[in-house]
């Protein structure tokens, strides 16, 4: 993944297109061959927002455990019987592990498709 300069304006569509479909900038910006920041300056720029997944109906939210093994982190949680799991996510169940990524943030960690 470069850091170089690439210019953007002639994939806004494609851009609009992904972020309507839930990919993140970092996975936009893989494919683009440019930076996740420069996604997402440039989706500021051209007011390419993310959908609220509330009102779209593609949210669900579960208390979840974390526990740390020798394989890595676990999470415990009841989402596998959210309808949002079901549709969205049942299918990376036994994939390849190149197609999710974990993000981590100071307050927050979630799972991401990354393909």
């Amino acid at each position: 993944m470069g850091n170089r300069r690439v210019a953007l304006k002639p994939h806004a569509a494609k851009i609009r297109r992904w972020v309507d479909e839930g990919r993140g900038d970092s996975w936009i910006a893989q494919e683009l061959n440019t930076t996740s920041s420069s996604v997402q300056s440039f989706r500021s720029r051209n007011s390419i927002y993310r959908r609220d997944p509330v009102r779209r109906g593609q949210l669900s939210e579960h208390p979840a455990v974390l526990d740390v093994t020798a394989d890595g982190i676990a999470l415990r949680t009841d989402a596998h019987d959210s309808e949002v799991f079901e549709r969205e996510w049942r299918s990376y169940l036994d994939g390849d592990p190149q197609d999710l990524q974990i993000v981590i943030t100071q307050d927050r960690i979630y799972v991401e498709k990354v393909r």
